[in-house]
């Protein structure tokens, strides 16, 4: 039988544990959600977040929400369907699980932390003007985007 202090521990390693992998989930879905902003903004970031998640034994957590949503992207930029909040929040949160899926509990601290810290930013520092002012960026967003 194992000892009950290191059982005690255990438990709550594994409880920090999914605390982290739902700060992950909800963190990403608010992340994408942030970005919905303009026609085609949301999936642009999501496929450019799932392309690095789709190999490996979770790889079809991302790619399939990869595939969901690189087949809204055509009719979301020409402004005949809008992800909306619902949408960005979902393919958010399945990025999110594909991502505490691939990661340790460090690796969630980390994660969570990055997206707790451009959550704070988005607070402070407007995306969109990031975003224009920064020539990659700027061509990105606008890519198959009607002309204003």
């Amino acid at each position: 039988a194992a000892h009950p202090r290191r059982q005690r521990h255990g438990a709550f390693g594994r409880g920090v544990d999914v605390l982290l992998g739902a700060g992950v989930i909800a963190g990403t879905a608010n992340l994408l959600n942030l970005l919905d902003l303009r026609p085609g903004r949301a999936i642009k970031s999501g496929l450019l977040l799932a392309a690095p998640l789709t190999g490996g034994p979770q790889g079809g957590i991302a790619a399939g929400a990869a595939g969901a949503a690189a087949g809204l992207l055509r009719d979301d930029l020409a402004e005949d369907v809008m992800l909306g909040d619902s949408g960005a929040n979902a393919l958010g949160a399945v990025l999110g699980v594909a991502l505490a899926a691939r990661t340790g509990p460090l690796g969630r601290a980390g994660l969570l932390a990055v997206l707790a810290g451009l959550t704070a930013a988005s607070e402070k520092v407007s995306f969109t003007a990031v975003i224009q002012r920064t020539p990659g960026l700027r061509e990105l967003d606008a890519l198959g985007r009607r002309a204003d």
